[in-house]
C-alpha cells in the first residue's frame, strides 16, 4: 500500500501503518503517540477478529493518522455486522478497564493515560454518528426491521443531530478538529437524507 509500512500479519490479514501517522509524534507526547497506536490497532482487531469468526475476508488492517480501518468483506449481513462493528469499541473498553486496573497495581503514568485514550475513543466512538462505529450499529438494526427505509431515514437524522451536538460542543472548547469532524459527519448524513445532491 502506497504511503504505508506492513507491520505484521494477524490471523492472516496483513497491518498496515501509514506514514502519516508519524506526523502524531511531532504533535503528542511520544508515549501519548504510542498510545493512539495500541488504541487504534487493537480497537481494528476487535474488528477482524470478530468478522474471522464469523467467517468474512479480512482484507487488510491500516492504521492512519487520525484513524484505523479494517477492510472487510462488505457482503455481510446486517446482524453480523452488528457484531462485528461492536466489537472494537467492546476491545477499546475493555482495554480501558484493564490499563486502569493496571494502573491501580502499577501505578506508571503510560497506563493512566492509556486507560484515558480508551474512555475518549470508545464515548466517541460508540455515539450514533454515521459513519462511526455507532451509527453503523444503528444502521444495521435499521436495515433489519420491517420499515427499513423509514428507519434509515430515522438513523440519518439521528447522525445529523449527535453531529451537531458535537459541533456545538467543540466549539465551546475550541477544538477545530472536533469541529472539522462533527460537520464532516453532518455533510455524509444530510447527503444521504438527499441534501447536496444534484
Amino acid at each position: 500500500m502506497k504511503q504505508s509500512i506492513k507491520l505484521f500479519n494477524f490471523q492472516g490479514t496483513p497491518v498496515y501503518l501509514s506514514l502519516w501517522f508519524l506526523l502524531l509524534f511531532l504533535i503528542f507526547p511520544m508515549t501519548t503517540t504510542i498510545g493512539i497506536f495500541v488504541s487504534v490497532l487493537l480497537h481494528e482487531m476487535g474488528h477482524a477478529w470478530m468478522a474471522n469468526r464469523k467467517g468474512y475476508n479480512v482484507y487488510s488492517i491500516t492504521i492512519d493518522m487520525l484513524s484505523g480501518a479494517a477492510a472487510i468483506d462488505s457482503n455481510m449481513h446486517d446482524r453480523d455486522s452488528i457484531s462485528i462493528t461492536a466489537s472494537g469499541p467492546i476491545t477499546t473498553l475493555l482495554l480501558s478497564i484493564i490499563s486502569f486496573i493496571g494502573y491501580t497495581i502499577y501505578p506508571i503514568g503510560f497506563l493512566y493515560e492509556l486507560s484515558i485514550i480508551n474512555v475518549f475513543l470508545f464515548i466517541f466512538n460508540i455515539l450514533p454518528i454515521y459513519p462511526m462505529d455507532g451509527g453503523q450499529i444503528v444502521r444495521s438494526y435499521a436495515n433489519l426491521s420491517r420499515n427499513r427505509y423509514q428507519n434509515r431515514r430515522l438513523a440519518s437524522w439521528i447522525s445529523v443531530v449527535f453531529s451537531a451536538l458535537m459541533v456545538i460542543y467543540a466549539i465551546s472548547t475550541l477544538s477545530i478538529v472536533l469541529i472539522l469532524f462533527g460537520c464532516y459527519f453532518a455533510y455524509i448524513s444530510l447527503k444521504e437524507l438527499g441534501y447536496f445532491n444534484n
